[in-house]
């Protein structure tokens, strides 16, 4: 029994420690400029796995190139992200335009986009990472993970406080 405490302990601790230093490392992806975004489709596979996280860089519009994965706004949905590669820029009397498909698709998308000043260029991406922060999201899970982290904290609080308590000596007879 001891020894699978000693187990448990040690891995209680090792998790902790590494979703820990997984915070530090997205917090300072975040404040040098890299902004992720969850993949929710297939349509960039094998490239971007459905529930991976990406993460992007903002870069000039004008320095997008052919090949590039770049994320937008959907033309036709206006609240919905796209994340594409580029398959051709061309120049047009209104200004450079950009048309993009995504991987897994058998054909380009049915629009031609112009870009603002700046867009989300694709630098990595982690995988099966976007269902975990999906999942954050979700009240219920919040609650479940608070629950049980004060439950680990209450346990290990008390396991201290009785390995101190020094047991009553036996009364001789």
């Amino acid at each position: 029994m001891k020894r699978l405490l000693s187990i448990g302990s040690w891995t209680a601790s090792l998790l902790a420690g590494l979703a820990a230093l997984a915070l530090g490392a997205y917090a300072v992806l975040l404040v040098q400029g890299y902004r992720p975004v969850v993949v929710y489709s297939g349509s960039m596979e094998p490239t971007l796995h459905v529930g991976s996280l990406t993460f992007l860089r903002p870069v000039a519009a004008a320095a997008v190139r052919k090949g590039d994965i770049i994320t937008f706004t959907d033309p036709y949905s206006p609240e919905r992200l796209v994340t594409h590669r580029v398959i051709s820029v061309f120049d047009r009397a209104a200004g450079t335009a950009y048309r993009t498909k995504g991987d897994a698709n058998a054909a380009r998308d049915p629009w031609t986009i112009r870009l603002p000043g700046t867009v989300g260029r694709e630098r990595f991406s982690v995988p099966y990472l976007g269902y975990a922060l999906v999942a954050l999201q979700e009240g219920a899970v919040r609650t479940a993970l608070i629950v049980v982290f004060n439950l680990f904290l209450l346990v290990s609080v008390l396991r201290r406080i009785w390995r101190r308590t020094p047991a009553p000596e036996a009364t001789r007879p």
